[in-house]
């Protein structure tokens, strides 16, 4: 049974003897004995909840503490202060987290790979991967292609540990993987011809260029990877690696996973660009708008609402009342005031 809880608004009224309750909360909320009553203020909610309807998972409505934003710079407190919830909760219980992240990961091989066209669902993409089954009326590239992606994703959790700098070796490895079984002679290469992309007026460098701009490419992230915030070089690095389009295919997975490179190793979680329509169409327009006219803005707030969503996710799963004394701590603190019997 699924954990739940409401989460209202700091406008909501509240009679007077709950506002005792939650301000002498607020006295010492640091104290031991105060987060313990919170914690069981937490857990009450989570029962009556459930005991409406036992048999439906309701999520931890974090939008609620957590609205949306217009600017990146509210986007980027919001992020930083979600992270500063999930990391109350760390070290997180190992087998947890290896079945949070096998699931996310599986989504997000599904979602990478759809806005490239693959047509697997996202169940047939987990058969694929946790069972080698082959999906019968489906291409066999598809198949290849969300192996080789979950292979690539695997390879960039290897390497993404704090303080790692990333290389072209590390970046041809990754296209390497991607078009591996697919396009073997342009695998892990940089193109040596003119390409198109198809619906986009942006038209790529010369071959003749590629391999000087993705020098360049490498020089920028070794200057702006200490002095960037780390959401905003991920979503960078990405834009620039689809600007230069270095090879004949795989460019966005590519692109998206270098960017979920930077996430990981500075301690955010994947940022999963959904392959639906509207999404899909988002994300590319925003793309484009940064390609021809230089503003970088909506393409930056639609990587850091995805992060966002990321840590909604992450938290809607750890975020239990029961964790072990000390953790939570943050997390319990924030979402206090909105706690109302």
């Amino acid at each position: 049974m699924g954990k739940t809880v409401v989460i209202q608004s700091t406008q909501t009224q509240v009679n007077a003897p709950q506002r005792i309750e939650i301000a002498q909360l607020y006295r010492q909320d640091n104290h031991p004995e105060q987060i313990q009553d919170i914690r069981q203020l937490f857990k009450n909610y989570l029962i009556k909840l459930n005991s409406e309807d036992p048999m439906k998972y309701k999520a931890l409505d974090l939008s609620l503490i957590y609205p949306e934003k217009d600017s990146v710079k509210d986007l980027l407190e919001q992020v930083d202060d979600l992270k500063k919830c999930l990391d109350s909760f760390r070290p997180l219980n190992p087998a947890q987290l290896e079945n949070l992240e096998h699931a996310f990961d599986i989504q997000y091989t599904h979602e990478s790979t759809k806005i490239e066209g693959n047509s697997l669902t996202l169940s047939e993409t987990a058969l694929v991967i946790e069972k080698g089954i082959t999906v019968k009326g489906k291409p066999l590239k598809d198949h290849i292609e969300v192996l080789n992606h979950q292979k690539a994703l695997e390879y960039i959790k290897s390497i993404a540990v704090p303080e790692y700098e990333l290389t072209q070796d590390d970046l041809l490895k990754i296209h390497n993987l991607i078009l591996q079984g697919i396009d073997h002679h342009n695998a892990g290469k940089y193109r040596s011809q003119r390409v198109i992309i198809s619906g986009s007026r942006h038209i790529p460098p010369n071959p003749l260029k590629v391999y000087d701009l993705m020098q360049l490419y490498f020089e920028e992230y070794t200057q702006e990877r200490n002095d960037l915030h780390p959401v905003l070089l991920a979503a960078r690095m990405h834009e620039r690696l689809v600007r230069i389009h270095p090879f004949i295919d795989g460019n966005g997975r590519t692109a998206r996973l270098i960017m979920n490179l930077i996430l990981i190793q500075n301690g955010y979680p994947i940022a999963n660009i959904l392959g639906e329509t509207e999404k899909k169409d988002a994300y590319c327009d925003a793309l484009e708008k940064s390609h021809m006219e230089g503003k970088s803005e909506d393409f930056q707030k639609i990587i850091l609402n995805e992060v966002k969503q990321a840590f909604f996710n992450y938290l809607d799963m750890v975020a239990d009342p029961d964790v072990e004394e000390g953790k939570g701590t943050y997390f319990f603190k924030k979402i206090k005031p909105f706690l109302i019997t």
